[in-house]
């Protein structure tokens, strides 16, 4: 996960009190000063100066933050695509591997960018959960902001990423809390998408600095078995899947994604 200073600062075309007022509401939200950028000076001087490592630059449609490592700024990545494929016909791998249906109850814990708590909320529609788990801060905060206010081509896309329920909490400890308090969900899905990340993808590259990198604990699974009746997990090998106690699969024959489910 990034490490450094952070502060939250406005864009050059956002200015004004209420864009002040916003920006400084952003900063007490993420604990970290608002600091007032000279209108002249590029962004990357003014970090230099600072000492900071990223910063939260409050532009029209939303945060951005920017590191060195490159800008991020909320988008539901293929989501649109697959449930524009969904609403078609079109079978979806995620869809099939959690057994989603109308009302079901999902606990994504590794939310990233939310593309497929969307799809799972699309499915599962007004009468059914989906809660995302999302440990890094930083990455909470863009998403929580996109989930809210995006709006997508597909509205039925658009009313789901509103229904996904994003928390910043680290997995094990929201699952050890949801066993303690007798919460239970349908399924819990895990996508530790950055054990082995997708070379060449500046999106990617921008994103992987502000996620928490650690590696899915067996012990995190175990928990999770305890709230849900299945867990599925989204790798890049069999293998790999084995090694949690997966002994299902879903995946197309040339797909470089599986699924694995474990079923208590």
């Amino acid at each position: 996960m990034l490490q450094g200073k952070y502060a939250v600062v406005l864009s050059r075309n956002a200015r004004g009190s209420a864009a002040i007022a916003t920006a400084k509401a952003m900063a007490a939200q993420l604990g970290v000063d608002y600091l007032d950028r000279p209108h002249n000076q590029v962004l990357e001087d003014f970090m230099a100066a600072q000492g900071l490592a990223a910063v939260i630059v409050l532009e029209k449609d939303g945060p951005r933050i920017h590191s060195e490592h490159g800008t991020f700024a909320y988008h539901p990545g293929m989501a649109e695509i697959r449930v524009q494929q969904l609403l078609r016909g079109a079978p979806d791998h995620l869809v099939q591997a959690l057994d989603l249906h109308t009302g079901a109850r999902v606990l994504d814990c590794t939310l990233g960018l939310a593309s497929d708590a969307a799809v799972a909320a699309c499915v599962a529609g007004p009468t059914g959960r989906v809660v995302g788990l999302e440990a890094s801060l930083l990455l909470h905060f863009a998403v929580q902001h996109g989930l809210a206010h995006y709006e997508c081509k597909t509205p039925l896309l658009t009313a789901a990423l509103r229904r996904v329920e994003s928390v910043h909490a680290v997995a094990a400890d929201y699952l050890a809390q949801c066993v303690a308090q007798k919460m239970s969900f349908d399924v819990v899905y895990f996508d530790p998408m950055f054990r082995h990340p997708v070379q060449g993808s500046k999106a990617m590259e921008a994103l992987r600095p502000l996620s928490l990198e650690e590696p899915l604990a067996r012990s995190t699974v175990e928990l999770a078995l305890q709230v849900a009746p299945r867990v599925v997990i989204k790798e890049r090998s069999e293998y790999l899947l084995a090694e949690y106690g997966c002994t299902e699969y879903v995946g197309g024959k040339y797909s470089r994604i599986k699924f694995g489910i474990i079923r208590r």
